[in-house]
């Protein structure tokens, strides 16, 4: 997946240089978007950018809005079971609406499925955009619990959980990343000798947009801290 983030001031063009001039401190946001290619069938995708800076935009239909073919539907977990919101007709045939909107943020993963017969063998191009949350307020994945959590990287990273994003595994945790048709799998076990613990298939390796399934047997440390200076 392809992410391109863009540095600048906040109303750069409007007063940026006023405001620089009448003060040592200023806010510097980092915007960007991000490209979800989405196939026929199941996807596992996340939100990694806040639409507007208050987050009360960071909804399913905030983020697809009228981007995905009508009978397309999306599912969020909610710790034990999905929300589900499908983006339909209504009865007269006028309109397409979605039948509910749950919270997408940052931090969450999430299934899209594209009907049979919308886009065939294509590649639906999905692109959202807003600001890379920044500092310690958001470093820690709130959606990341015991069990079964269904998550991304709060930022639009790419590479490996650990050494990338930052996450601190407990023994036996497994995660499972989606390669189209199925899962791969990679289990934090002892090796053979019971000398060291190690990934079972390798370090998880994650892109921008994409999310995840953790099983987690106990809540550890998941600093994805991330700043530009």
């Amino acid at each position: 997946m392809r992410t391109k983030i863009l540095v600048g001031a906040a109303a750069l063009a409007a007063g940026a240089l006023t405001s620089m001039a009448q003060s040592n401190v200023y806010s510097l946001n980092v915007v960007g978007y991000v490209n979800l290619p989405l196939t026929q069938g199941f996807n596992l995708v996340a939100n990694q950018l806040d639409a507007d800076g208050t987050g009360t935009n960071n909804t399913i239909q905030g983020v697809f809005g009228s981007l995905l073919p009508p009978g397309s539907t999306v599912y969020t977990w909610n710790g034990a079971g999905y929300n589900v919101a499908s983006y339909t007709k209504n009865k007269a045939g006028t309109a397409t609406n979605w039948s509910g909107n749950y919270p997408l943020n940052p931090g969450q993963g999430s299934w899209v499925s594209i009907p049979t017969g919308t886009i065939g063998t294509n590649v639906l191009t999905v692109t959202t955009v807003g600001q890379v949350l920044q500092g310690a307020a958001f470093a820690v994945n709130p959606y990341y619990g015991t069990g079964f959590s269904l998550l991304s990287s709060v930022v639009p990273l790419s590479g490996g959980l650990v050494t990338t994003m930052g996450y601190t595994p407990a023994a036996s945790d497994t995660v499972y990343t989606w390669n189209g048709t199925g899962y791969n799998v990679s289990s934090y076990t002892k090796n053979k000798a019971g000398t060291a613990t190690t990934w079972s298939n390798g370090e998880p390796q994650l892109s921008p947009g994409e999310g995840f399934w953790l099983n987690s047997t106990g809540k550890q440390a998941w600093s994805n801290y991330f700043q530009v200076n």
